[in-house]
């Protein structure tokens, strides 16, 4: 799935938001938490442009663009307005914390390599070919649209995402995108051998906490 949305992924307490399809993350919300960590060290604090301001970053700018044959929007764009905010590549990214606390940098690339985008658009895939193997084996029950978000809701509840909403899956973890994207499956595998919509749903959800109890 390749719409873009805005991910709010959990960082040493704070909320850092990623694009999910341009994988490009708000600068803004990185200095927050580099900040607050110097503080706790009683070190003065970092201003955004300044780092935008020295030749090793201009230099490093140029050196994704062309690495990666990217445009200047691709590697650092801004938008402006009441939820304005500095979008940077990944790898500014990474760099970006690096220059705020080197100590920051290991952290930061453990959290940026976890997949997590890839799993978020790969249980977008999977959400659709479901819906899609539902409506084809159980056309009378999908006549009715709620029963797409009934079966969606099951899920959420199986893997932990109790919020409300289209946007409830922002601030779920990799481990509850990856076990939604594995439900999703099975209920599509399932719906082509189970005659009942309801058993369908269970069965799958039932196999995979099972699994998890196990592991």
């Amino acid at each position: 799935m390749k719409t873009e949305v805005i991910m709010k992924r959990e960082f040493f307490g704070d909320l850092i938001q990623q694009k999910s399809h341009s994988e490009m993350f708000s600068a803004n919300d990185i200095m927050l938490v580099g900040n607050k960590q110097r503080a706790q060290k009683g070190l003065s604090t970092k201003i955004l442009a300044a780092y935008f301001d020295t030749q090793e970053t201009k230099e490093l700018i140029n050196q994704i663009k062309w690495e990666f044959n990217l445009q200047d929007f691709q590697v650092k764009s801004v938008t402006k307005g009441r939820n304005g905010a500095t979008w940077v590549h990944p790898l500014l990214f990474v760099d970006l914390a690096m220059w705020l606390s080197p100590e920051l940098k290991v952290k930061v690339l453990k959290w940026v390599m976890d997949g997590l985008m890839e799993l978020r658009d790969n249980s977008g895939d999977s959400f659709k070919i479901m819906n899609f193997e539902l409506a084809k084996n159980f056309p009378k029950e999908f006549n009715n649209p709620r029963n797409f978000m009934s079966v969606a809701n099951a899920i959420a509840k199986a893997c932990g995402v109790y919020e409300i909403g289209a946007d409830k899956w922002q601030l779920a973890t990799k481990e509850q995108i990856d076990m939604r994207n594995r439900i999703q499956n099975l209920v599509a595998i399932y719906a082509e051998v189970i005659d009942d919509l309801e058993t369908c749903v269970n069965k799958a959800i039932q196999k995979e906490l099972s699994k998890n109890v196990i592991e």
